[in-house]
């Protein structure tokens, strides 16, 4: 049998290697102008930039990697996330080149006098920033089977950061924001306080029990209410919960008719999310990570009977957290995001069976 074809990772590679295909400049900087690129972090006794010489290009080089050629997860090896417009801000030597992908089948190398890092810059301009919104797939990550499903109950918060959904390994974004949102947002600094916050999030600690109650008990087609709540006259279900459940059968996040039938679709997103960030920080590594994103797709098998009743419980616990009634900006971004992960034929709330 002859080697399987190379295939890129994710869209970027794929646009950088048709632009080098077509020995198209131009298109190869336009390529990661507006993407985020990893430059390695160096390591005690090393110098501070990675600077190499590259016989493709004849001479000296600083090596960058796009996100889908970055390395299997190692506990010792971090990357920066830099742009093209840091790089030519911070640029040492006019001499030398930028290496992106050096030594894969997606290498480009972009020449970095004043004059071409005026280039960089105005493509930066011209392309922007990376939107969120945008669902991405890492062609090499788990597309089928339990993991798979369990990454895919994660997708939510990868779609809002335009990140592939189906990766586990070395960053969420990178070593100090993925740090950083663990220590501000859920107080994890250890892998203890990660763990225990996990099982919180397993155990739906986050959502409003009062809510969640009725509308489990509602789904049961029970008639006792939960007490403590501003309550509509039949359901026992939160007045707040109705009205958006209401907006949600209006925008076509609920069926005509349809009910959310739980709120814990948020937190087990907000579990896969803590997982791939705690890969990240090295507060846990791939086995038990892998381990703990089979055990949340389970969970939500037991919970939901679709990807759209899940989808619709992550939207509900995302409004009455962020939204509040207002039907702001939280509510038009979990729309898109919905929309996306239910009408997207690469989505894999559309590929991948829920049950």
């Amino acid at each position: 049998m002859g080697t399987p074809e190379w295939m890129p990772p994710t869209d970027t590679e794929r646009r950088l290697c048709e632009a080098t295909a077509r020995g198209d400049r131009d298109g190869q900087l336009a390529a990661v102008a507006g993407e985020d690129l990893y430059l390695a972090v160096p390591q005690q006794g090393q110098d501070p930039l990675p600077v190499y010489d590259d016989p493709v290009a004849g001479g000296k080089c600083i090596p960058v990697l796009t996100r889908g050629m970055l390395p299997p997860w190692q506990p010792q090896q971090f990357f920066d996330r830099v742009t093209v417009e840091e790089l030519a801000q911070d640029w040492p030597n006019d001499k030398w080149c930028l290496a992106v992908n050096p030594g894969t089948p997606c290498a480009a190398y972009l020449a970095a006098t004043g004059a071409h890092r005026a280039a960089w810059l105005h493509a930066r301009g011209r392309f922007g920033v990376r939107p969120g919104g945008l669902l991405s797939t890492h062609t090499a990550g788990p597309l089928h089977g339990p993991l798979a499903h369990g990454l895919a109950c994660g997708a939510p918060i990868a779609v809002h950061h335009s990140v592939p959904w189906n990766e586990l390994g070395t960053v969420f974004l990178d070593h100090a924001s993925d740090a950083q949102t663990l220590r501000e947002q859920w107080s994890v600094t250890d892998p203890a306080a990660w763990q225990q916050r996990l099982d919180q999030l397993l155990g739906g600690q986050f959502v409003p029990a009062g809510t969640e109650k009725a509308l489990r008990a509602r789904a049961d087609g029970e008639e006792d209410a939960p007490e403590g709540d501003a309550e509509t006259a039949d359901t026992g279900v939160p007045e707040l919960a109705a009205r958006y459940e209401e907006r949600f059968r209006t925008d076509g996040l609920l069926p005509a008719g349809g009910q959310v039938v739980s709120l814990v679709a948020l937190d087990l997103a907000h579990a896969v999310n803590l997982v791939r960030r705690g890969l990240g920080a090295r507060l846990c590594a791939p086995p038990q990570a892998e381990q703990a994103v089979t055990r949340i797709g389970a969970q939500a098998r037991e919970a939901y009977g679709s990807w759209e009743e899940f989808g619709a419980g992550y939207a509900l616990g995302r409004m009455l957290a962020f939204d509040n009634g207002w039907f702001g900006t939280p509510y038009t971004e979990a729309l898109h995001v919905h929309r996306v992960l239910t009408q997207d034929p690469a989505s894999p709330w559309r590929g991948l069976p829920f049950v």
